[in-house]
């Protein structure tokens, strides 16, 4: 800029030096011509100087106004430092943008643990920044800390429970199935966290099932030699469940043992629990 102005200077020194070594050769050549030595040539002289030193001058200045001082004006009325409007309520924010001639533009709300909703999380361009005035500020709120209420899922089914805790805006980390005798076979127990905890939203919860109450572990009885009727009504008395009845044609020694269990599985004497399948074959004669 300095150069600039040295350039516009040097220039206006030298047009008014051509022209005052003009008006002064003319001058000379005039004196040196006899009989024109009249008052009112001397004075059109210097009005002439005069004239010509003040045209030269507003060309200066029109030159200086023109590539030197109009575009520094310019170009600090245009530019302004964005405002820092992280941390301040939208309301506030607006306020101090269009106090610089700026605007504002909500781009998006996302959840956050420290500022309350409505206020600055983000801003492009950030604080400092040169911006012409005019220019649109935008900026990302804060919609708060997005928390969620567990839902009460205890004695619903398994599959409705799981859509209950999807549907509140949390997910299911886990299904866990454990025996009790309080809760029916296939409806919650409870949840872990528990009903009327607050979480963040997507929080996974464990969703506890019940089983129904634990088996009892007991010996398996010996069935063989018992008609099928007797070998199911001992079966069924222990909670075990007679699945396969298969008949098989006997020859021989056995052969007078008609209708009998000649074959089970489990074993007698195995461990089994309620519930559990037997198979047994019964022999014919």
């Amino acid at each position: 800029m300095w150069k600039m102005i040295q350039s516009v200077m040097k220039s206006v020194v030298q047009s008014v030096t051509r022209i005052m070594t003009q008006i002064t050769t003319r001058r000379k050549k005039q004196d040196a011509e006899p009989g024109d030595d009249s008052p009112g040539r001397s004075i059109w002289m210097r009005l002439l100087f005069y004239a010509s030193a003040m045209a030269a001058a507003g060309v200066s200045a029109a030159l200086l106004a023109n590539f030197v001082v109009m575009p520094i004006l310019v170009r600090q009325g245009d530019l302004v430092e964005a405002p820092e409007l992280i941390g301040r309520s939208i309301i506030e924010a607006r306020n101090a943008a269009e106090g610089e001639g700026l605007k504002i533009r909500v781009d998006t709300e996302r959840p956050d643990a420290l500022l309350p909703p409505g206020h600055v999380l983000k801003q492009i361009p950030t604080s400092g920044v040169e911006i012409k005035r005019g220019r649109t500020i935008a900026v990302v709120l804060s919609s708060g800390f997005d928390v969620r209420a567990v839902p009460r899922l205890n004695g619903l089914p398994a599959r409705q429970a799981q859509l209950e805790a999807e549907h509140a805006g949390l997910a299911v980390a886990d299904l866990i199935e454990v025996h009790t005798a309080l809760v029916a076979r296939g409806l919650v127990i409870g949840t872990d966290p528990g009903a009327g905890s607050v979480v963040p939203a997507g929080t996974g919860v464990r969703i506890l099932v019940s089983l129904g109450p634990t088996p009892i572990e007991l010996a398996m009885p010996g069935l063989i030699g018992k008609t099928p009727e007797e070998a199911r009504v001992i079966a069924e008395g222990l909670g075990l469940v007679v699945r396969s009845t298969t008949y098989e044609r006997r020859r021989g020694r056995g052969s007078r043992q008609r209708d009998v269990v000649i074959v089970q599985d489990p074993a007698p004497g195995a461990r089994v629990t309620e519930g559990e399948s037997v198979v047994i074959r019964i022999g014919r004669g």
